[in-house]
């Protein structure tokens, strides 16, 4: 099958306007929509890709099948498997013992012949293939209520392959509950983000198949490799990959984050080109990483080149970063006795007490799961669920923030300061973060701890008591790209006393940023609405009614007793 798209320069193969099909501009249609027609066009677009996707995916799967079939009926036909005799049978062994295949002179199986023709008809490479025949084995087999949501777009590919690698040690047994379960949880909410689809999908496994995390750990740690090697396409560089249990890759991300903020505000490198320095200042046995700003980089004073310069410490304490809320560290240089030190105020040795930056990153978990009470899971904030006994070793060397829930019906005096106040307390902030899994913007995935917290109604400065509260209720988490657009931009949000947060795009779409939070995870984060007289007497006739009709059962009881 072959299509004409626009015409071919007779001196070379470059197309002329490259949008007219016999004659037709394809384009032009589209040119003439608003932008709420648009964005109309780009949903549609977007969830027929889906259904199509999904179509391939079956495709994929039965063209195996088939081809499956047809080699087994090929080599049946050739040997049966049948043994006719003891030397035979010895043949067989000799094979089997030696690593010979017997049956590899029948050719390649159903599953290399099902790779090769996707990969000629697609246009892809032999793994992509192979990787499109199992997604379609588990869309028909292994998770058919899921696989039926990418059908009707309610998930697009990326999730579904989340959901199925995070599913791949969930035994036959529970992958039935777990399949229905993820599938009526898809079904139930809006679409999500891939961050809250991610902790969504482990919060079902750890829910139905618990023994499922301990499999993982163990394949975690087994699995851990890091790769180094230059880089294909950009020559002068390298790139670094790996895989390393999770716990201990937000260590290693902590700490890069710490040395690069350790710096002084003025040097001129970016956050990523900071964090890149000091991973190889760790390499080179650098428990911090050296300023480059002006002040610390004056030349030296003869003209021969420097190769280990000495960097000076910041002389003045208030131009150290800040510590992240609600952590309590101390970034003070510690020396223990017999230490040498530099004149610049660097510690010299290996000691444990040197000035390194001290990373943090943040937690969240039931107190009933560290008490020992229950096994429930605990989130690490910016990569998903950790198990209990994982959380509980972390909370061992952590600095807790104890989180009180509940709504009180009448404020006290030192909330209503509060609320009055542009800053949220560092309370305040742990109890919004902890309730959010993210960036509350539809799609966003960035980690709720490291982003700003909006006001839903803006507060006013000169007047307090007539803007927007600092109060849960009124609060989101919003990175910063996503707090300036709500902000400058056009977009309209709004949070109702369910803590949803709801956005209105320019062009007039609405769209639920939170379909799952930390308060499905952590059920005593969830609070109810402050009461309101309307609600309260409904509820009163509700319990009248309850009465009346339990006051006439039990006279009906009284007046004809048994026998009946």
């Amino acid at each position: 099958m072959a299509f004409e798209f626009g015409t071919t320069d007779p001196a070379g193969d470059h197309p002329d306007a490259g949008s007219t099909v016999m004659g037709f501009d394809m384009f032009a249609p589209l040119a003439e929509l608003s932008p709420q027609q648009c964005i109309n066009t780009a949903v549609y677009a977007w969830t027929m890709n889906a259904v199509g996707i999904c179509n391939v995916l079956m495709a994929a799967s039965l063209t195996h099948e088939r081809r499956e079939a047809e080699y087994l009926l090929r080599r049946s036909a050739i040997h049966t498997g049948e043994i006719e005799s003891v030397d035979d049978f010895a043949g067989f062994a000799a094979d089997a013992v030696a690593g010979r295949d017997p049956y590899e002179e029948y050719g390649p199986n159903g599953f290399e012949a099902a790779t090769a023709e996707l990969g000629a008809a697609l246009h892809i490479p032999p793994a992509q293939a192979r990787h499109l025949i199992r997604l379609g084995d588990a869309l028909r087999y292994r998770m058919p209520l899921t696989g039926s949501t990418l059908a009707c777009a309610r998930i697009d590919l990326h999730h579904f392959e989340i959901a199925v690698r995070r599913t791949d040690f969930v035994d036959d047994a529970a992958m039935t509950h777990v399949d229905a379960a993820l599938a009526e949880a898809i079904l139930a909410r809006n679409p999500m983000s891939t961050a809250r689809f991610t902790v969504m999908v482990d919060h079902i496994v750890q829910k139905h198949a618990p023994e499922t995390v301990k499999r993982r750990n163990e394949h975690a740690a087994r699995d851990r490799e890091i790769t180094i090697r230059p880089d294909r396409y950009q020559p002068g560089r390298a790139r670094i990959s790996g895989h390393v249990p999770m716990v201990d890759a937000a260590a290693v991300n902590a700490r890069l984050t710490a040395m690069a903020e350790a710096v002084h505000k003025d040097d001129p490198r970016t956050m990523a080109q900071r964090r890149a320095d000091a991973l190889l200042a760790l390499a080179n046995d650098q428990k911090d990483l050296d300023c480059l700003c002006p002040d610390c980089t004056a030349e030296p004073a003869s003209d021969e080149p420097v190769v280990d310069a000495t960097v000076a410490e910041p002389a003045n304490p208030a131009t150290q970063p800040a510590t992240a809320p609600d952590t309590a560290a101390d970034d003070t240089a510690v020396t223990a006795p017999g230490n040498s030190v530099s004149p610049t105020g660097k510690c010299t040795c290996a000691c444990p007490g040197c000035r390194a930056p001290k990373p943090s990153f943040y937690i969240v978990g039931n107190m009933t799961t560290r008490a020992g009470g229950d096994d429930d899971p605990g989130m690490l904030d910016g990569y998903g669920l950790v198990d209990a006994d994982t959380m509980r070793r972390l909370f061992g060397d952590a600095i807790t923030t104890f989180i009180a829930t509940g709504v009180r019906s009448e404020p006290s005096a030192a909330d209503a300061r509060a609320a009055a106040t542009y800053v949220p307390s560092k309370k305040l902030q742990a109890l919004v973060r902890a309730g959010e899994l993210c960036c509350a913007f539809p799609g966003c995935n960035q980690p709720v701890w490291t982003v700003d917290l909006d006001h839903t109604h803006p507060f006013d400065h000169r007047n307090p008591e007539h803007g927007g509260k600092t109060v849960q209720r009124n609060l989101k988490p919003l990175c910063r790209f996503h707090h300036r657009i709500k902000t400058f931009g056009q977009w309209k949000d709004a949070q109702d006393e369910y803590l949803a947060v709801w956005f209105e795009a320019p062009t007039g779409h609405r769209y639920l940023g939170n379909p799952y939070t930390g308060r499905d995870l952590f059920t005593a984060l969830k609070t109810q609405p402050p009461d309101h007289p309307a609600r309260q007497r409904l509820a009163d006739e509700r319990a009248a009614r309850t009465d009346t009709h339990r006051r006439k059962h039990d006279e009906w009881d009284r007046d004809n007793p048994p026998p009946f």
